[in-house]
């Protein structure tokens, strides 16, 4: 059951990446489907990360949204190879991108509760990045990943953008800094880069409650789900201008870029509101796009993981993993440039254990999917419930009744991968005292009740 790294493909590179013809300027406009980043993977690529904040898979125009929220980043995912079937590992920040960091579930890095902090003990990706000679830099605006929970490692600069730093005339109930006031660091960053190859991992909070985006971007209403689709038309804009910029540089002819979020966002489908609370679609499954240089464009149903970038990105950039460093994710590269496998990719795996908020998990087998529910904040108790997502995207129809025998099996399944995580466990966290300042930064963003 296990994920395993696959043999590399990078020999085969040159013989199968489309090398495509590209108009200048951005794609702010409709991209051809055939087009991709004019150029060859280069032997040392910078690598990027672009991580949006509970952005919820089918809140973008690529992931099935109604409303146009993101004709940006639709134009730009019509030049990469788009994840369409991607999980996040955890329903909650600081679990979810320790994950990515590391290639392991929560089980196996510990981090799961909100006063852990990652122990030095965990290899990360930037530490692999930098000790291979790439110059490393983070820019993070949700205090749940500040560089004090250990999500720091690696990095030779972490900018924090502190709420504390807007401006007057901001939103005084945002309870982090939106990403227009990251946008002139992040932007120079990446469009100027001060050393090559680098490794930036851009964090934007935006569209995480309360939904205040600016009113302009108020265009289908003030309720919150429509408040939450203007966050993300807001955030469509900036990463979509970042990616502008890169390709005017030049820098993006150099880039592996990844684009991706850490979890989803309920509006009351099962019950509830916001994220840490289940591990229903609309909270783990989350946007996966890859753009990287003479890439052929297309979409995979693969199901896939967070788990799976590290290593992802170590083949790209041709850097050997090192020992046991994510073990439990495999490379996506072999998908990215030879499509869809008929075999494995076939699963996938999900879990809350936030013992202040709620345990829940979660198993997907092809199309069938379980979830089971220990205890959660709406009341549910040994809950389980079975569901045909393929005929059933959104989960409304629980067969558990009528598929008791199925049920059983799947159940059986989820236990035996959360064992095999169990037996991987690599650290145990630091849960560390946090101060009332700390307290009340986690619980402006929904982590402390």
């Amino acid at each position: 059951m296990a994920r395993k790294r696959t043999g590399s493909v990078l020999p085969l590179l040159a013989g199968i990446l489309l090398l495509a013809a590209c108009a200048g300027g951005g794609p702010s406009g409709e991209a051809p489907a055939e087009t991709g980043i004019p150029g060859v993977l280069p032997p040392r690529p910078n690598v990027v990360i672009v991580l949006v904040d509970t952005l919820r898979a089918d809140a973008v125009g690529f992931g099935g949204a109604a409303r146009d929220t993101s004709p940006r980043l639709d134009a730009w995912a019509r030049r990469g190879v788009v994840f369409e079937q991607a999980t996040t590992p955890a329903g909650w920040t600081r679990t979810a991108v320790v994950s990515l960091f590391t290639g392991l579930y929560p089980a196996a890095h510990g981090v799961q509760d909100k006063d852990h902090v990652a122990p030095e003990s965990l290899l990360m990706l930037a530490e692999v990045l930098r000790g291979a000679g790439w110059h490393t830099a983070a820019f993070v605006s949700n205090f749940a990943v500040a560089a004090r929970f250990g999500t720091g490692q690696g990095f030779d600069t972490f900018r924090f953008f502190d709420k504390g730093e807007a401006p007057p005339g901001a939103p005084e109930k945002l309870n982090y800094l939106p990403i227009e006031y990251m946008d002139p660091e992040v932007r120079a960053f990446l469009a100027h880069p001060p050393r090559e190859p680098f490794f930036a991992y851009v964090h934007t909070t935006d569209p995480h409650y309360p939904y205040l985006p600016p009113p302009e971007y108020l265009r289908w209403g003030t309720d919150p789900r429509s408040r939450y689709d203007g966050e993300v038309l807001y955030t469509d804009r900036y990463v979509g201008e970042w990616l502008d910029a890169m390709e005017r540089s030049g820098v993006l002819g150099r880039t592996v870029v990844v684009f991706t979020a850490d979890h989803g966002e309920e509006f009351h489908e099962h019950g509830g509101t916001g994220h840490g609370v289940t591990v229903f679609e609309e909270c783990v499954r989350v946007p996966l796009v890859v753009w990287a240089p003479g890439l052929r464009p297309g979409r995979r149903r693969a199901l896939v993981s967070l788990v799976d970038v590290p290593p992802t990105l170590l083949e790209a950039a041709h850097v050997p993993s090192p020992a046991g460093f994510a073990a439990e994710g495999r490379s996506l590269w072999p998908l990215i440039v030879e499509g869809d496998p008929r075999r494995g990719w076939n699963w996938n795996y999900s879990e809350l254990v936030y013992p202040s908020k709620g345990i829940a998990f979660t198993y997907r087998e092809g199309d069938e999917k379980v979830v089971h529910i220990v205890r959660d904040k709406l009341g549910r108790r040994d809950w389980s419930g079975l569901y045909d997502v393929a005929h059933d995207p959104f989960e409304q129809r629980n067969l558990a009744s009528r598929r008791p025998d199925r049920l059983r099996e799947m159940r059986a399944k989820l236990r035996a991968v959360r064992q095999e995580h169990l037996r991987a466990a690599r650290a145990t966290a630091n849960p560390q005292p946090l101060d009332e300042d700390a307290i009340e930064r986690l619980r402006a963003l929904g982590y402390v009740d």
